[in-house]
């Protein structure tokens, strides 16, 4: 390697060249930001050039350059563009002496009697700027031994300030990503149309190159767009815009195409409203529609009023990225609303169920006990002899007006536990006697069908403080429920197990099942699993409906698992906060 170095900086001294590339690493990793290593460099090569001043340039297009970097330059060279031996030293990439007229300067006095060098900025071979050295009205000589120096220099800035470069890029994007993350954040944890807003109003000037950005929703029925979110002070100036799509020209192409335009300079551009672009100063803007669920919402305007922008791949990726959470948040606050709306409906119709449920049992119960009451005393014989065929007709006059009066019940307490109108009578229970109860009561019942009831309720399941009546009211509706659909040969069991914070309990029979796709229907009231066995089972379908309203009074939970022609399972939950310790 120290051959190698002798073999091409053989006319310079081996310590003095790496103290020089030493003394420049240094110089560029103390330097906090690029505009601080651009104007060490200035300084560096200005200071080995031997002149006063240095300015370094970068290319914006074709033999546009700007100034990036100055070291004692009193005026101009801000913007300039480059001819005759100052482009051919950037295009050839070869260090060039360069008159004034070569780098755009005005024809003063002391620029003509002013040489410049120029020397470009190689990275990987490819100049990505030029550093232009001079004195004021002089014309100093450059031996070869400093042009090499500054060479040397020029393509380790080069490699610093590419470095610098790559990670002011990675913290641009990294930004960007947090604050998009943050958009994002704020739209999932958040139903407030407000606030997800306002964040992208507020974070798109640093996504995006441009310092403004308003939404607009699309009113098809109006033919307008009308603001719904833009920054504080074009609110207070404007208040809430509104557009007639017949003035908007760009906009009305952003939406119908489905595509969003990139306008970098808005008063030579033709698609767009120019009393818009006077009324909002636009310099440059980013038109994109709002598409959610293959559908036109609205449009986004990103703008600048202060200069013209080019825009880049990485502007039009963030631009759209940004458009694209808007209409998420849009889209987000419709179904929203759309929710709420069709909740307060549904809202609006239980409330008129349980009104009329509430109408209807006060009004039949009168009548069912007077028909109940005169039919049990024309059986009874009271008002006449009666032979054995007319008391079979009354039998069934009386066991369908009962039926009509369970009905009736089942009816008021829907009523009465959907609006909370009673309290829960609590008091100490074992679930393993209370099951006990019932399957003493029901059992001559499931012998008569032929079908197989088995119970497991452990004794050692802790007592729970329940509505006594209301629970085994459950417990009632759930057997009976597996009686009726369950085959002669069947089998209902009863089970209960200690769960980690409840007590669950199941009912479970091998008969003729629920579809799957019934399952959430079947404790919302008047629904059947099917009348396949007999013509006796059809009643209100409200057993399940009072049963649900009374577990979850209890702050229990109650569902079913089931598959036609193989049975079904009822659970429900009576939760550890009931328990009490023994």
């Amino acid at each position: 390697m120290q051959e190698s170095y002798r073999g091409r900086y053989k006319k310079f001294n081996l310590k003095r060249l790496c103290a020089l590339l030493m003394e420049n690493a240094a110089m560029m990793d103390r330097a906090a930001s690029m505009e601080d290593a651009l104007k060490g460099l200035a300084f560096k090569m200005a200071a080995l050039a031997g002149v006063d001043s240095c300015v370094i340039l970068q290319q914006e297009i074709d033999n546009r350059f700007k100034a990036v970097a100055k070291h004692a330059v009193a005026n101009g060279f801000d913007r300039v563009v480059l001819g005759g031996d100052a482009a051919e030293a950037f295009k050839k990439k070869m260090p060039t002496l360069a008159e004034a007229r070569d780098l755009g300067l005005p024809d003063t006095e002391a620029n003509r009697h002013t040489r410049f060098l120029c020397m470009p900025l190689l990275f990987h071979r490819k100049p990505i700027s030029l550093a232009v050295l001079f004195s004021a009205g002089k014309r100093p000589e450059f031996t070869a031994d400093t042009l090499e120096i500054l060479a040397i220099t020029a393509m380790q800035g080069a490699h610093a300030i590419d470095e610098l470069y790559y990670k002011e890029e990675m913290k641009k994007r990294s930004d960007e990503l947090r604050r998009l993350y943050e958009i994002q954040r704020r739209i999932t944890q958040s139903i407030d149309f407000e606030k997800a807003t306002e964040s992208i109003v507020e974070n798109a000037p640093y996504i995006t190159k441009l310092k403004y950005c308003l939404i607009y929703l699309l009113d098809p029925a109006q033919r307008n767009i009308v603001s719904v979110k833009a920054p504080h002070e074009v609110e207070k100036k404007f208040g809430k815009l509104t557009f007639r799509l017949d003035e908007l020209v760009a906009s009305r192409i952003a939406m119908d195409e489905r595509r969003p335009l990139f306008i970098e300079d808005a008063l030579t551009y033709p698609n767009i409203s120019q009393r818009i672009v006077r009324m909002l100063g636009f310099k440059s803007a980013i038109v994109l529609p709002l598409i959610a669920r293959e559908r036109v919402l609205g449009v986004m305007w990103l703008y600048s009023t202060d200069k013209k922008v080019k825009f880049d791949e990485d502007d039009k990726r963030s631009a759209m990225a940004l458009s694209d959470q808007a209409a998420i948040v849009i889209d987000n606050a419709r179904i929203f609303k759309e929710l709420e709306e069709s909740y307060e409906k549904l809202k609006d119709l239980d409330k008129m169920k349980m009104d009329f449920f509430t109408l209807i049992s006060h009004e039949l119960r009168n009548p069912l006990a007077v028909i109940r009451g005169f039919t049990e005393l024309l059986y009874e014989g009271t008002l006449g002899p009666l032979n054995d065929r007319q008391k079979e007709k009354l039998q069934r006059i009386m066991e369908n007006v009962d039926k009509m009066a369970d009905m009736v019940g089942k009816m008021s307490e829907v009523s009465i536990v959907e609006t909370k109108r009673y309290p829960l009578e609590r008091m100490p229970v074992s679930l393993s006697d209370m099951v006990a109860g019932l399957v003493s009561e029901m059992g001559f019942l499931f012998k008569n069908k032929h079908i197989t009831l088995k119970v497991d309720v452990p004794q050692s399941l802790p007592l729970v403080e329940v509505d006594r009546e209301k629970i085994e009211q459950v417990l009632l509706n759930l057997l009976n429920n597996a009686m009726k659909y369950t085959p002669e040969g069947g089998e209902v069991s009863v089970s209960a197990r200690d769960q980690v914070s409840e007590i669950l309990v199941s009912v479970h029979d091998t008969g003729i099942g629920i579809p799957r796709k019934d399952l959430d229907k079947i404790f919302s009231g008047f629904y059947h699993a099917g009348y396949k066995l007999s013509y006796e089972y059809k009643g209100p379908g409200l057993g399940l409906a009072v049963s649900r309203r009374i577990v979850e009074s209890h702050g229990g939970r109650i569902w079913a698992e089931s598959e036609e022609g193989k049975g079904s399972t009822f659970y429900f939950t009576i939760p550890k906060s009931l328990i009490i310790k023994r």
